[in-house]
């Protein structure tokens, strides 16, 4: 009986964010950003929205709760990119785990977000298990800097 009790907790640790994660989703599309909206949520995450990189930035630099981004290169104001730059060279507060998503394809563009400071990078369309195995990876990140900050200051 114990074994039945203990399976339960398992599956729903690993389905869902142990805490709710905020993640700023940067994306001027409103049926892409929507779309994007409805599967954080259902699996846990609180979204922020911005439909500009302009509001992008000034969101991130106004809520240090946000943990996470996903930000489209092509958007209004400061591209995608230029946000990431930004969230880079910033000297204080919290690491932001962050996924360009565009549609540029090309290998060499991939290798350009990712060396301009990208975490992570997802062509649109992108399956939505792929996102969210994504975000898995960004979380087991997140969650080895906050031990690690937690064990430095002991």
């Amino acid at each position: 009986m114990q074994k039945k009790k203990e399976e339960p907790q398992e599956a729903a640790t690993t389905a869902k964010p142990p805490q709710r994660h905020k993640i700023l989703v940067a994306e001027d599309n409103t049926v892409v950003r929507k779309g994007l909206n409805n599967f954080l949520t259902k699996w846990g995450y609180e979204p922020v929205e911005a439909d500009n990189g302009d509001i992008a930035w000034d969101t991130l630099e106004t809520d240090p709760a946000i943990t996470m981004a996903i930000l489209d290169w092509n958007i209004p104001g400061l591209s995608g990119m230029q946000v990431c730059q930004r969230i880079r060279m910033r000297t204080e507060g919290q690491y932001v785990y962050t996924i360009i998503f565009s549609a540029r394809s090309s290998i060499e563009e991939q290798v350009l977000a990712l060396e301009g400071g990208a975490d992570d990078y997802l062509t649109k369309p992108t399956k939505p298990s792929l996102l969210r195995a994504r975000l898995g990876v960004g979380l087991r990140i997140m969650n080895l800097l906050a031990a690690s900050k937690a064990g430095s200051l002991k």
